[in-house]
């Protein structure tokens, strides 16, 4: 694993196996949200997959943030390949410091990132300060279908036989909660979102 706590297949993995959620949940963000113009940041962003289904969806311009190196030159690669060069653009950074102007970001998304921030407060403070007035932030993860999730459940399980465990230690009731309440603790509104697309806390920044 990584400092993002991305294995060394992960790239292979999510172009190869989770590829079918990006677009469902790109969609069911943006359907709910009703946000489709401005600027997006897709926060530990591996390969850009979810950042560049958004950029697919909408006119948004995105900028996928990852700390690492390597998922910053996969994230420019994916985005040439999908044509997207010009509207999904790789940024190496820390989500605990985002370099980016306070109330800038139309819709902050992230997926299966957060149960890997070191300090959730400071990050989720970060995210409050550049979520734009009228924006949300989606943070979470899921597979944006139960269909998609039993799908690619038997296919990580041929891969890795431990995969169950380590999915269910990321979402164990208590890390839902600590996620839940630092999402609480920003000054923005806060509701949780669990259902069959996944678990998000949902930050909404007032106008």
């Amino acid at each position: 694993m990584d400092e993002n706590g991305k294995s060394p297949v992960f790239p292979y993995i999510a172009e190869h196996i989770f590829a079918p959620i990006y677009p469902v949940i790109a969609a069911h963000i943006i359907g709910q949200s009703g946000i489709n113009q401005g600027m997006c940041l897709d926060l530990g962003c591996g390969i850009a997959s979810l950042g560049i289904a958004v950029a697919e969806l909408t006119d948004m311009q995105v900028y996928g943030v990852d700390f690492s190196t390597e998922m910053c030159r996969l994230s420019k690669d994916k985005a040439h390949r999908h044509f997207l060069s010009d509207k999904v653009v790789p940024l190496q950074a820390d989500v605990h410091l985002l370099p980016f102007r306070d109330n800038s970001a139309s819709l902050i998304v992230s997926r299966g990132s957060v149960f890997f921030w070191k300090d959730l407060p400071v990050a989720f403070r970060e995210i409050s300060r550049v979520l734009a007035p009228g924006g949300q932030a989606w943070i979470g993860g899921g597979f944006g279908t139960k269909e998609l999730k039993l799908k690619i459940s038997e296919k990580m399980v041929e891969i890795d036989p431990d995969w169950h465990t380590a999915s269910k230690k990321r979402l164990s009731p208590a890390m839902i909660r600590t996620i839940r309440e630092t999402g609480e603790r920003t000054e923005i509104p806060c509701r949780v979102v669990k259902d069959d697309s996944g678990f998000w806390v949902v930050l909404n920044k007032g106008k």
